[in-house]
């Protein structure tokens, strides 16, 4: 197994209810579906990727079957949301429930031990591609794939050598020199399901913080991640701040076509001493993320005890993970497209996976979607409309122009 995948391994038995690392997707469908063509199309797809096939008997090693799982059922009526089984599989549940004529419901659960948010996204390409061709009777229009997920966790172990870790644990250690020590990760027996509540930026929105964050030489990420490290500072003022990053590992080629879990979960480091302008805020936030990216090999929870000095304990071990932000590109998180048929999805949420996500989306018409996904044992309603009412303030006053100081938009928000 990769050290991702050990990490989320981790996460996974540390789950009372089995079900937070993985990812579910609802889709409502109409118009003929080949129910025929397309539980075919979902075996090819299994064929395809060998993580649909893939079991984990221990938390150090993978085993990739070569009989396809049986994945797909046909429902008369919604089921419960079940645990997954690492040791046994499968790690994808397709459930079609037929809600009249011509009228389905399709639901996609997967591990993210199979896919992570990357592979959502090829995985739906993949199906809709399969589905065409078994419907035609022709061969998929897909391109061999010359890897597998295996063959990239080999690579990748071999990549970082035992220099390299100590160097970049070296590199660590001082990054984090004076930032909050990250606690064991506690999880509640009896977990609610998580929620998500959201607020929206227009496109001219979206437009003024995109100019303004280029006007600097700076990406809307810098921008949004420094706005976010002053919302979650603005209750205790404090002057540092580690947000969770996830980051995605698919520098090749190679592997953009491929299903599995890529991700390092990380932390950027963000600087607020000084009182420092909101442009030289987004200097620091980039630097960070830069420096960050230069020195992923080590996960979050690999760094923490490093930084601990607790030599002994299992790198793979849960540490509570802080406030992750994420921004995403509109388009990057895939859709099912069923030929034939008028696909739309449907609002569902029902797992968080971390205490705290805040998830900027941009969409299509320009505008973008702020989510914070929460689990409520730990956050209150109340609580995340207070966030997001002040990251929203935030992000208008950094707009105006004047390039104000951290300690004014605290002030504001705090008015």
């Amino acid at each position: 197994m990769s050290p991702p995948q050990r990490l989320v391994h981790a996460l996974h038995d540390a789950d009372p209810t089995r079900r937070r690392q993985s990812t579910r997707r609802v889709f409502d469908v109409r118009g003929p579906l080949d129910l025929k063509a397309f539980g075919r199309a979902v075996d090819g797809l299994v064929r395809r990727h060998e993580p649909l096939r893939t079991v984990y008997p221990s938390g150090t090693r993978q085993v990739v079957e070569a009989a396809a799982h049986q994945v797909l059922r046909v429902v008369s009526e919604r089921h419960p949301r079940t645990a997954f089984d690492l040791e046994h599989g499968p790690l994808l549940s397709i459930t079609v429930q037929p809600l009249g004529p011509d009228h389905h419901e399709i639901s996609f659960c997967v591990h993210l031990l199979a896919a992570d948010g990357w592979s959502l996204e090829v995985l739906f390409d993949d199906l809709g591609a399969l589905y065409v061709a078994e419907r035609l009777g022709v061969p998929p229009a897909l391109p061999h794939l010359r890897i597998q997920y295996v063959d990239w966790a080999s690579w990748h172990a071999r990549r970082v050598s035992a220099e390299r870790r100590a160097e970049v644990a070296r590199w660590w250690r001082r990054a984090l020199d004076g930032y909050p020590s990250p606690r064991r990760r506690s999880p509640t027996a009896a977990p609610e399901e998580g929620r998500r509540r959201a607020v929206t930026l227009d496109s001219s929105a979206m437009s003024e913080i995109r100019t303004l964050a280029n006007s600097y030489g700076h990406t809307a990420f810098t921008l949004l991640a420094a706005a976010c490290a002053i919302t979650l500072t603005c209750p205790d003022h404090h002057d540092r701040l580690l947000l969770g990053l996830a980051v995605a590992n698919r520098d090749h080629v190679a592997v953009e076509r491929v299903l599995g879990f890529y991700v390092t979960l990380t932390v950027l480091p963000v600087d607020l001493r000084g009182d420092p302008p909101f442009s030289e805020l987004m200097r620091r936030v980039a630097g960070a993320t830069a420096a960050v990216y230069a020195h992923r090999e080590l996960s979050f929870p690999d760094i923490a005890y490093d930084h601990a000095t607790s030599p002994g304990r299992r790198a793979s071990t849960p540490v509570q993970m802080p406030v992750i932000f994420a921004h995403h590109p509109p388009s990057t998180v895939g859709t099912l497209s069923l030929d034939g048929c008028d696909v739309v999805e449907l609002p569902v949420f029902d797992t968080a996976k971390f205490a705290l996500t805040i998830r900027a989306q941009d969409t299509a018409d320009g505008a973008c979607d702020i989510w914070a996904e929460y689990d409520p044992c730990l956050h209150s309603d109340n609580d995340i409309d207070t966030l997001l009412a002040t990251y929203t303030a935030v992000l208008a006053s950094v707009v105006t122009g004047a390039d104000p100081r951290v300690s004014a938009l605290r002030s504001r928000t705090d008015a």
